[in-house]
């Protein structure tokens, strides 16, 4: 239970590092329309991972021997932020698409910290030999 804790935060301190790093090399090279998409997209996606992972870990909690399910109101929740998100977006830059496709693009910056993460086991406990 509580790797799925450190895993969480983990996840969610490399995607907010990603996307504030990201948001300022975008910001130097497309502008900032850009830069304010990624930065809504990143911490839109950020937000709606952190209440997903909180609401399995409860899931995880509860008896193994009971079939639990995260409600589909949170699901539809987290989609109807990314829906409001990309409607701002589309609205910053709306000949260039730059601020939509940088929003687009920082709602996947929290799911690639999340591969690196299980990739690498960074936040997995040292072995001692």
């Amino acid at each position: 239970m509580e790797s799925l804790v450190t895993f969480r935060l983990f996840a969610v301190r490399i995607a907010m590092m990603l996307t504030v790093v990201a948001a300022i090399l975008v910001y130097a090279l497309f502008g900032r329309a850009a830069s304010i998409g990624l930065l809504m997209g990143g911490l839109s996606g950020t937000l709606v991972f952190w209440v997903t992972a909180r609401r399995l870990e409860k899931v995880a909690r509860q008896g193994s021997n009971m079939i639990v399910s995260v409600p589909p109101t949170w699901r539809v929740a987290g989609l109807l932020v990314f829906a409001l998100v990309l409607a701002r977006a589309y609205t910053l830059d709306r000949e260039g698409l730059s601020g939509l496709i940088a929003a687009a693009v920082g709602l996947f910056i929290v799911r690639i910290a999340a591969v690196v993460l299980g990739v690498t086991g960074l936040d997995l406990p040292k072995e001692e030999e």
